[in-house]
């Protein structure tokens, strides 16, 4: 199966762009209304907004916040609003051209999710404090990922961190006897799926990278270790990837059988492979056919091992 074939069903450089464009505009357009309706309303009603606050926060346990003496914060408050609803109203109509106004909304929001986090810690327990935390941090994150997944995408070639990850992954998967060393180079192995994806489109490639550097950071968020998965060895990569077939975090499950399905699409396509597994000419349409059939009859879960010739 070539990278032109069944595989090759993504959209163009072009209008994977056009698409991102379009779904970033409708979330910014939702976030600019949102950011001048709470601004409104703190205006209009600042303290009917702490009273609600408040009521939420009650049955939590939390102490009941103050209304404000004055309004010389509010007045400041809502010019924030304003400043936060015309970034992202502006961001709306062409998040890609306008990227970087999403690194002021970015700061913004995580400099009143941080603030608020201190008062909480170091001050008076309100519930209001508490949710504006939780609220501005998830959107400065918001601000910050559109912000990566803006930029220029990659030409043709994965990031060298990526490109490790990817070669590491394939290495494990090869299964090269201890002290041995596996049927098919990694580097070359990794290069066939660089260059399948690299013709699908850059986007297509630098979302693979995202994915690589989600796998390369499993031992750290999962495990407990201090190395990435491209930095361990051998037999420390094996129970990670194991591991990650296993999870039960969908995520986790569906970015391995990513890469195993890549690696093993073009790993299969050399005879020596074949040869080192036991496998004939047919495994893999057969696989593939096995795939559609289970689908077809709504089945779940992972596919039972094929059975080799003694």
């Amino acid at each position: 199966m070539t990278a032109n074939g069944p595989l090759a069903c993504n959209p163009t450089p072009s209008s994977a762009e056009a698409t991102v464009d379009r779904l970033l505009g409708l979330v910014y357009r939702v976030l600019a209304w949102t950011f001048g309706l709470v601004g409104a309303l703190f205006f209009l009603f600042p303290d009917g907004t702490v009273d609600a606050l408040n009521a939420v926060g009650r049955p939590l346990g939390f102490p009941p916040a103050p209304h404000l003496a004055h309004r010389f914060w509010l007045s400041l408050g809502v010019a924030y609003m304003a400043a936060v609803t015309a970034l992202a109203a502006l961001i709306a109509k062409a998040p890609t051209e306008r990227r970087l106004l999403m690194v002021p909304l970015a700061i913004g929001k995580a400099t009143s999710s941080l603030t608020c986090l201190w008062f909480f810690a170091a001050f008076d327990r309100y519930f209001i404090y508490l949710a504006n935390f939780l609220v501005d941090a998830s959107l400065a994150l918001l601000a910050w990922l559109t912000y990566a997944a803006t930029a220029a995408p990659a030409t043709g070639a994965l990031p060298p961190r990526g490109r490790r990850t990817l070669e590491a992954v394939a290495e494990t998967l090869l299964l090269p006897p201890p002290g041995g060393s596996p049927p098919l180079a990694p580097g070359k192995l990794a290069s066939a799926v660089e260059s399948q994806l690299a013709t699908q489109g850059a986007w297509t490639l630098k979302a693979f990278g995202w994915l690589l550097a989600f796998v390369d950071w499993n031992p750290r968020l999962f495990h407990g270790r201090r190395e990435r998965l491209c930095e361990l060895s051998w037999e420390d990569r094996v129970p990670v990837l194991e591991s990650m077939e296993r999870s039960r975090l969908l995520v986790r499950r569906q970015a391995a059988h990513a890469l195993k399905l890549l690696l093993g699409l073009h790993a299969y396509g050399e005879p020596t492979v074949r040869q080192e597994f036991r496998v004939d000419d047919d495994w893999l349409p057969s696989r593939l056919e096995l795939a559609r059939l289970r689908r077809e009859r709504g089945e779940k879960g992972p596919y039972p091992e094929p059975t080799l010739p003694e």
